[in-house]
Formats: structure tokens, sequence, C-alpha cells
């Protein structure tokens, strides 16, 4: 569905809605203890995590693909170096990425503190990052990421047949004050270029996500904004005009913030004692081609395959999850899960 038939009461306007108490704490708690289990041996999960990945891209090589992530990678290595400018009195930028400004300034007695913490057995109060393809390895992750309460919205605002293609843990550490944004996460649009038709993010709040420890900040879609690459918003960014209709959302533990990959979406920095985490699942229709149809390419499909074990290869590289899981509706006998090379 385009976002004109979607039938929900504001998300083809705003681009984005909140479906408050969609899990209850006890269905939450399996998923924090496997996730505690991972992260007492992160390193050796990352490496499992890999090695699947490097067996399929061993087995499928792509001889020359470009690498299409390179000028981005450049752009954010080159960011700290940039000037900081204000943009109206709640928003930095640096070069072409606008972020929440940090309301306070980061206290080094406390982020030393936090750093001690850590050390002795709590790695999430530092821990700004993620955790990745959860739903591939564990029913604890596999078995939410198609509940009832989120087929039905999802079959609302995305499409009547719908496949779970990636998910990961974001964390943000107690007083994060990480480069270049101080903590927050800049304004982006998810994107997915790899997709010829619309995708949804999930994102599970597993604490209350307050005004103080990285809160959602949106931009609705009626504000009349464009397509951009990721998060490049061009040589002008965005202005005062567009950051003055932002909506800052915050949730409690279960809530679940879902929004189209054209919505803009920034987060800010954690300013309490305690790690703040959400689990994103990324979902797309089932129907959808898997490509590169949202950049002038010359073949939008020469760099991308579904093997007949059912993994999906970008540039050579794995994308997504091991295996894209049917979440609502059915398998069409076509889209992102039929093989088109062996």
């Amino acid at each position: 569905m385009e976002l004109h038939q979607v039938d929900h009461a504001e998300f083809p306007e705003k681009g984005f809605t909140v479906v408050r108490g969609a899990f209850h704490q006890k269905e939450l708690e399996p998923l924090r203890r496997r996730l505690e289990e991972v992260m007492a041996d992160l390193p050796g999960y990352e490496a499992r995590v890999a090695e699947a990945h490097r067996a399929a891209e061993e087995a499928h090589p792509m001889a020359g693909a470009p690498d299409a992530t390179a000028h981005l990678v450049e752009q954010q290595r080159r960011l700290p170096e940039l000037p900081e400018t204000a943009v109206g009195p709640r928003h930095l930028r640096r070069h072409n990425r606008v972020y929440p400004r940090r309301r306070e300034p980061a206290d080094p007695v406390l982020m030393r503190q936090d750093a001690e913490a850590a050390r002795a057995g709590d790695p999430w109060r530092t821990f700004d990052g993620q955790v990745h393809s959860l739903a591939d390895f564990f029913a604890e992750f596999r078995e939410p990421a198609a509940h009832p309460i989120v087929g039905d919205i999802l079959s609302r605002v995305l499409a009547p047949n719908v496949v779970l293609w990636a998910d990961h843990i974001f964390a943000k550490g107690a007083y994060n004050n990480e480069p270049p944004y101080h903590g927050a996460n800049r304004y982006h649009q998810d994107g997915f270029f790899q997709f010829d038709r619309r995708t949804v993010t999930c994102w599970i709040a597993f604490e209350a996500v307050t005004e103080d420890n990285g809160p959602f900040h949106y931009i609705p879609l009626s504000a009349g904004y464009g397509q951009f690459d990721f998060d490049d918003l061009g040589p002008d960014g965005l202005g005062v005009e567009l950051l003055d209709q932002e909506e800052v959302v915050t949730l409690e533990p279960g809530d679940m913030a879902v929004h189209d990959r054209w919505s803009l979406h920034a987060t800010g920095a954690n300013l309490t004692g305690s790690a703040r985490r959400g689990w994103a699942l990324h979902y797309t229709d089932a129907e959808a081609r898997f490509g590169e149809f949202a950049r002038p390419v010359a073949d939008a499909t020469k760099w991308h395959a579904v093997t007949e074990a059912g993994h999906h290869v970008r540039y050579g590289r794995f994308s997504g999850n091991l295996t894209w899981r049917l979440v609502c509706g059915t398998q069409p006998a076509n889209g992102v899960n039929m093989p088109t090379s062996s």
C-alpha cells in the first residue's frame, strides 16, 4: 500500500504512530534475560553472526561490486573535524547533519563513575551501540517479532503481506556523550533503498523513554519535505521552519513507536545514570523486490541476489537477517523471499 492508501487515523499524515502498551512487562522479561546472556559474551555472539554472514558471502561472491556506503562512511569520519553551528534554540548542525541539542553539558565525574560501574559488571552503562539479528538466533525474540499486535498494525500501515527483514537492539549508555552528536542521534530517514516498496520500523521500548534519556524527535510528513540519502540532508540541512514542527515522543516500557521509511526522526542524548534500550524491527511488503530502486542506477538488481537458501546478498555483503520471516498475510509467488540466483 502507498501511504495515501493506508487505513489509519494519523499514519498517512504524520508518518509515525505510537502503540501504547503493545507488550506487557511479563512478555518483555524473557527478552531482557536473553539479552543479558548475549551481552555477557557480546564478542562471541558477534563472531557467531559474522561467521554465518561470511559463509553466505563466500558462496555468492559479487566481484567488482561497488561500495554503496563508502561516501557515508567518509562523511561520518570527517564530521568531528567540521564546525558545529546552532539551528534555532534546540538543534545543532555539522555540515549536512542536524541533531537535537544536548540540554546540559556532559559531567566528566559522572562519566568516570559510569565507566567504573561498567567494569564492575554492568556493560550497558557505557554501551552506545547495536546488537544485531536476535530474531535469527533466539525464540524469545523471534516469536514477539510476529506478535498479533505487531501483525495488526503492520497490516494497516504497511501491507497485507509483511516480512521481517532485520532486527537489532539500540542502546544509549548512561550520561552518553558520543561524538559527533554529543550522545544524540541525527535526523535521518531510514530510506532502505534496497526495496521498491515501503518499509516500516517498529521500535519497542525495554525501559521508559523519557525527555531526559533519549526521546524520539519526529518531523511529520505533512511538514512537506522530500526524500534524502539516509542522513545527507543537503547543503542547507533542515531549517528552523521544519524543526519547529517536530514532535517529541516518550514511551513507557512495552510501548511501540512505528514509523515509515521516509519519516524524518532523531533521538536525544541520555542525561541519566541508567541505560536506555529499545528493540528495532524492520519490516517490508512481502511483494517488494530486492534491488536498488530509490537511487539512479543502471541495473537495479545487478548487485543484489536472493539465494536458494533464502539469504540476501547486497553489493557482495550479507543483508539483513539470515531469515526474512513472514509475519502476517501470505507469502506471494514473487518478492523479497524468492531466489533470484543460486
